[in-house]
């Protein structure tokens, strides 16, 4: 038997009460008898417009509206709950740690209200994604089931009104008409009302602000899920909620999903190529999906073909252009671009054309030819539109396809000269910096010909610390500057910044950066016809390939830059050339030659009166008579680099002589008095971009001990070397765990024989 409602009992006694069979009350109301009769056996939801409808047909002055009212509450307290949220994503992959973070999120004291958590980011990162997938997740636990809205704060049309959309809401949770006529604040309380007894999950997609969404917040028991493309500080402040950050995927994540889309063979067959697109996708879950659907419609395409478009400036963009403003990048972008303050737009476009992918308030102040105060305050504002990514060390970096369309909004919308001033600034401001640095970590090594082209960046040397700190920082940026500057105003700089870092790279041995710099520096002074460019930069690469190993190579190139700077009569660097062709010709075992080239270095150094010259120099000219067998002279000449160091007061330099000395006293049998140069040697060498000479001190100092049969001090001195190795990723770590485990002594421990590892001096900075 069918089951007849109150409503429907009340419409069937009211109509026979005046006569009238179900067709007339149909006619009357103007809907068909099939229709009236699904509506009263529950097969059609009681919509307040029928109802009233009805209600005026047969006369009973708001009472079935009443009755429908009551209904479609018990209905939905007993379990017919409101279902708004979309399908979750197919194969959603990642993002692991952010959904653990909102189930924290849950569980954490909401403070007397619902529990908010806004999930912010960029573009394309997949914020409604994330949301409908942890919803789905949790949904099971709140009666009152999932409100769902689209507020189109940052999206094409105008935004949605937030009586709209409260009135959508109502009319899912089964509310009457009354609660849809009465002012905006009695709706709102009635919609809290409901969920008071019924909490629900109440999503509100691309929010704008506090003030569109202030009356869409339920009271305590239920959640708040909001996304947005700015920060929302005002929902935050007002609800205490949760901010998600959402970054792009991590790389593993994207490889995953784009293998989950187009096909693994795609991906594996390719994986280099896999990494570049989804790298030049910026990782973001959407483009990497535009790219598995290419694929998929278009079998003659391949991943390689996709890297090297992504790859190309010009059609960067095309592959995510499309009539579907959805998936039109754009059109996305467009939405936050024009939302912009004309300044920040502006620094937003010279983002575009810069040299470099990161900037800090500093470099944007150059860039951009601004005060540093608004440099400040408008990368806060592109942060908050995340149109810039924060980075751990205070700076910001653009993403790929954010930076391919602030480029091409800047061929528009920037004058050509603008942007040629704009990159000359950057490669001067950038050469000036690392030249200051550089020079403080080796004094005078900053060359002084190239002074009249920094004029308008002068550049106080900063302490050695601070130094250090900003070349670990910025060469990365500062070498991808000189690689992708194209400037006619200062093309001479394109060989100079490469080549600034070398003091830098020696100290930290960051031997393939070295030669990928001093190659790029070479190309640029070719290019430029620089003859003191060539030759700094012949210079730098012939020591770059005598660290590597590349002795002959290092040979010619060096031989090649003395001979330039003969002509120059430059003296200083000379001297510095000098010394390296030195220690290229020692590794041959072309001691005589050596020597020879040392002793020029070292003439050149006393009259230029270059102590930090001259005890590098020194400590690798006795070093070169103890190989000739001339061990007197070579005790005397590192004696004298100690005493010359000491003057000085560098720690550096005195941690390398005394590590020098010791090391020739250790091949002459003397342990005892080499131990006490390798305890001041490694109490020198502290800092930490001092690390791998300290371990070289800790070996030789154990081999030392070894020698004189201290065996556990031995072990625990090549234990602690092996762990610093092991930091550095060092593949000598594991032959001097070994060696720490050999028992005995060892046979090179005799008075005759070399004693340990004698440290290799690739540079003059040791």
């Amino acid at each position: 038997m069918r089951h007849i409602n109150s409503f429907a009992e009340a419409v069937h006694r009211l109509r026979r009460e005046r006569g009238m069979s179900l067709g007339d009350v149909a006619a009357k109301a103007r809907y068909s008898p099939s229709y009236l009769s699904k509506l009263l056996h529950g097969h059609r939801a009681l919509l307040p417009e029928v109802v009233r409808q009805i209600d005026t047909v047969l006369g009973a002055k708001g009472q079935l509206e009443r009755l429908a009212e009551q209904q479609r509450f018990e209905g939905s307290a007993g379990g017919n709950k409101p279902m708004q949220l979309p399908a979750d994503v197919p194969g959603f992959v990642g993002r692991a740690d952010v959904l653990q973070a909102m189930d924290a999120a849950l569980t954490s004291q909401a403070n007397g209200g619902a529990h908010t958590i806004v999930i912010e980011g960029g573009f394309w990162v997949g914020k409604t994604a994330l949301a409908v997938h942890w919803v789905t997740r949790i949904l099971g636990r709140f009666p009152g089931g999932c409100l769902f809205a689209d507020m189109r704060g940052l999206g094409p049309g105008a935004p949605r009104m937030p009586e709209e959309v409260l009135d959508g809401f109502l009319q899912a949770l089964g509310a009457g008409q009354a609660d849809l006529n009465g002012p905006l604040e009695v709706r709102a309380a009635r919609f809290r009302s409901i969920l008071a007894e019924r909490p629900a999950v109440v999503v509100l997609d691309n929010i704008a602000d506090y003030s569109q969404v202030r009356h869409l917040l339920p009271g305590g028991g239920s959640v708040v899920v909001a996304t947005s493309r700015e920060h929302q500080a005002g929902l935050l402040l007002r609800t205490g909620g949760v901010s998600i950050d959402l970054p792009a995927l991590p790389i593993n994540d994207a490889l995953t999903l784009l293998a989950s889309r187009a096909g693994g063979h795609r991906v594996a067959a390719d994986p280099v190529a896999a990494e570049a697109v989804v790298r030049r996708c910026g990782r973001l879950p959407m483009a990497v999906l535009i790219v598995a659907e290419h694929l998929q419609q278009r079998p003659d395409s391949t991943l390689g073909k996709i890297a090297d478009q992504l790859a190309t400036d010009r059609h960067r963009l095309d592959l995510f252009t499309s009539p579907d403003p959805t998936v039109n990048i754009h059109g996305v972008i467009d939405l936050s671009y024009l939302a912009l303050p004309p300044a920040a737009a502006r620094l937003f476009r010279l983002l575009g054309i810069s040299p470099a992918c990161t900037v800090s308030a500093d470099s944007a102040v150059v860039l951009a030819d601004i005060e540093p105060d608004l440099a400040e305050s408008l990368l806060t504002v592109l942060r908050q539109a995340h149109l810039v990514t924060p980075m751990p060390d205070g700076r910001y970096c653009i993403d790929y396809l954010l930076r391919a369309y602030a480029h091409q909004r800047a061929l528009v919308e920037e004058h050509l000269r603008d942007v040629e001033e704009a990159q000359d600034r950057v490669l001067r401001w950038y050469t000036a910096r690392a030249l200051a640095a550089n020079n403080s970590l080796i004094p005078n090594w900053r060359d002084p010909t190239i002074n009249s082209l920094l004029a308008d960046f002068g550049q106080a040397g900063p302490g050695f610390d601070e130094a250090m700190s900003w070349c670990q920082t910025e060469v990365a940026t500062a070498l991808q500057i000189a690689k992708n500057t194209r400037s006619h105003l200062a093309k001479d700089l394109l060989w100079v910044l490469p080549t600034a870092f070398l003091p830098y790279f020696a100290i930290t041995r960051s031997w393939t950066d070295w030669l990928i710099a001093a190659n790029d520096g070479l190309d640029a002074a070719t290019a430029a016809e620089s003859t003191p460019g060539i030759a700094r930069s012949l210079q730098v690469l012939g020591w770059a390939e005598r660290d590597l190993g590349r002795t002959s190579e290092a040979i010619s190139h060096l031989t090649q830059a003395l001979e330039l700077y003969g002509e120059l009569g430059d003296e200083l660097p000379a001297a510095w050339t000098a010394h390296g062709l030195a220690l290229a010709l020692s590794d041959s075992q072309r001691h005589g030659d050596a020597i020879a080239h040392f002793q020029a270095a070292d003439d050149r150094f006393r009259t230029l009166r270059h102590d930090i010259g001259g005890v590098v120099n020194r400590v690798a000219l006795a070093l070169a008579f103890h190989e000739a067998g001339d061990r007197e002279r070579a005790l005397d000449t590192a004696r004298e680099a100690l005493d010359l160091a000491q003057r000085h007061g560098s720690d550096g330099i005195q941690s390398l002589a005394h590590h020098s000395l010791g090391i020739l006293l250790q091949r002459r049998g003397e342990h005892r008095t080499a131990l006490t140069h390798f305890d001041s040697a490694a109490i020198l060498r502290q800092r930490p971009w001092q690390r791998w000479n300290l371990a070289d001190t800790l070996i030789a100092r154990a081999d030392s001990l070894l020698a004189l049969g201290f065996r556990p001090r031995a072990t625990a001195a090549y234990e602690q070397a092996a762990d610093i190795l092991e930091s550095l990723r060092d593949s000598r770590a594991h032959e001097i765990r070994a060696r720490a485990a050999v028992r005995g002594k060892p046979e090179w421990a005799s008075k005759n024989a070399p004693a340990g590892p004698v440290q290799r001096l690739p540079s003059w900075t040791r």
